[in-house]
């Protein structure tokens, strides 16, 4: 019995798109006629310092946020001896 019900185009699709799928994570060159070995090695080495860029921003960032941090907490932590409350305590206290 013959059965047309076009699965057998539909696992072919379905099969190549995987195959190409898999060359592109493993690195593989899907056009090998546009890929010399200049062209490779000058598009790896543009990105190469890639990381150190973004380790960079990263720092800075968290260099700025650290500060920003540290300045409020010293600035919270520190008495007001203008503060009404520590006035009330300090003029109760001498009453007593």
């Amino acid at each position: 019995m013959d059965e047309n019900n076009h699965t057998e185009t539909w696992h072919q699709s379905l099969q190549a798109v995987l195959d190409t799928l898999n060359q592109t994570l493993h690195g593989a060159v899907l056009c090998p006629g546009q890929a010399t070995a200049g062209a490779a090695g000058a598009t790896r080495g543009r990105n190469d310092n890639a990381y150190m860029y973004i380790l960079f921003v990263m720092t800075l960032f968290a260099a700025t946020v650290g500060s920003l941090i540290l300045g409020y907490t010293r600035s919270r932590k520190v008495d007001k001896r203008s503060d009404p409350y520590h006035v009330y305590i300090k003029n109760r206290v001498s009453m007593i």
